[in-house]
């Protein structure tokens, strides 16, 4: 299960009757895996380019963990409450895209890797805001930097390479198109397909060279110096054309 598929999962429930420690648990979970999948952004070569791909993985996070407390919202709303918890956040994405564009220029690769853990911690810091916000949306714009400011510590020191090699080895291997199982499913029908398309030239090339190999097999170059009929022999292969 790709990570989209599993905060399409999330979505798909009904939280209505869950308890908050359960909404909460799973809404951690949602930033944990948005905070791995937004680091994948950072290893995109292109200054500025990390930011347009960072800004959906913080829309559909957002609205996951809305769901999850009970706000039905779309991705458009989502994006719009994210831009606006990190502006309350002190989270400039001017600064943070000036930021990225300068690493990547000044220190091309190296700049993308030294990325991957500054852009989880930013993801999870949002993240955490977004669960403070959807669980008491009067919480005060400190009281929302503060959770902020905690959370990217937190997340700085949360962060782990081996499990980031992890989810991106995942998501490589082809997760986001189904189980294995559903992956050799596919695979086999794809194998079918190709075998049944192969078989129509197979066995037109078969019709298209029986003409020419017919007056072999029938010796029609003996008819024509026994007899004066050649017509004969051109007329079987033509019957067995049409």
């Amino acid at each position: 299960m790709s990570w989209l598929d599993r905060l399409e999962e999330v979505r798909k429930n009904d939280w209505a009757a869950a308890s908050l420690e359960s909404k909460r648990e799973t809404a951690r979970e949602v930033v944990d895996i948005c905070s791995y999948a937004g680091s994948l952004t950072s290893l995109v070569p292109i200054p500025i380019a990390d930011l347009a791909l960072l800004v959906p993985v913080h829309s559909v996070m957002v609205m996951t963990i809305g769901h999850v407390y009970g706000r039905k919202i779309n991705e458009t709303e989502a994006k719009r409450i994210a831009v606006e918890l990190g502006a309350v956040a002190g989270l400039s994405f001017a600064g943070s895209a000036a930021i990225s564009a300068i690493k990547k220029l000044l220190m091309p690769g190296l700049g993308s890797v030294l990325g991957v853990p500054a852009t989880f911690a930013l993801t999870w810091g949002l993240g955490r805001a977004s669960i403070a916000y959807f669980e008491n949306p009067n919480l005060s714009r400190d009281d929302l930097q503060k959770v902020f400011d905690e959370a990217v510590r937190e997340g700085k020191a949360t962060f782990s390479k081996d499990a980031f090699d992890r989810f991106r080895k995942k998501q490589s291997e082809g997760d986001p198109n189904g189980s294995k199982e559903e992956r050799s499913s596919s695979n086999e029908h794809e194998k079918s397909t190709a075998k049944s398309d192969v078989k129509p030239d197979q066995s037109t090339a078969k019709r298209e060279q029986a003409p020419k190999s017919e007056p072999a097999r029938n010796e029609s170059p003996r008819p024509e110096s026994r007899s004066d009929e050649p017509k004969e022999p051109s007329l079987r292969p033509r019957k067995r054309t049409m």
